[in-house]
């Protein structure tokens, strides 16, 4: 049986794609994962979304478990990185083991609120005021 001229094109070109197929690795991907504050989570979880549109090849999985969790999950080697309200102590630094870096990345202020019920007059709280509270 002959093949015309545009029947062996299309075999050559198919078995030239497949044979491409073969010899090329599948696109590797990076998982990073992280655990720790919530307060960072909405603003990570947006930086991590925009870096995967410019980067498919990375992929975060960051688990909002609380600062403490963090510290917990980076200690136990667990996640590539922990975030914390805190730097860690120089006790965790040591429990954890290896070179840790501490990089502030978001800052939020602490506010004080309160509700008396009752009370109709404002209460002006001054700095060593709060001071003295905490």
């Amino acid at each position: 049986m002959k093949l015309s001229s545009t029947a062996r094109i299309i075999s050559i070109v198919g078995a030239l794609v497949g044979l491409f197929a073969l010899s090329t690795p599948a696109r590797a991907q990076l998982l990073i994962n992280g655990a720790g504050a919530t307060f960072p989570y909405p603003l990570y979880s947006q930086w991590f979304d925009t870096y995967t549109r410019v980067q498919p090849n990375v992929r975060f999985n960051y688990q909002s478990i609380g600062s403490g969790g963090g510290i917990k999950q980076l200690t136990a080697h667990t996640v590539d990185f922990g975030a914390s309200d805190a730097p860690m102590t120089d006790e965790q630094i040591a429990t954890a083991g290896g070179k840790l870096l501490h990089v502030p990345t978001v800052l939020g202020p602490d506010v004080m609120a309160y509700n008396i019920p009752g009370v109709e007059q404002k209460i002006k709280l001054t700095g060593p005021m709060i001071a003295d509270i905490f």
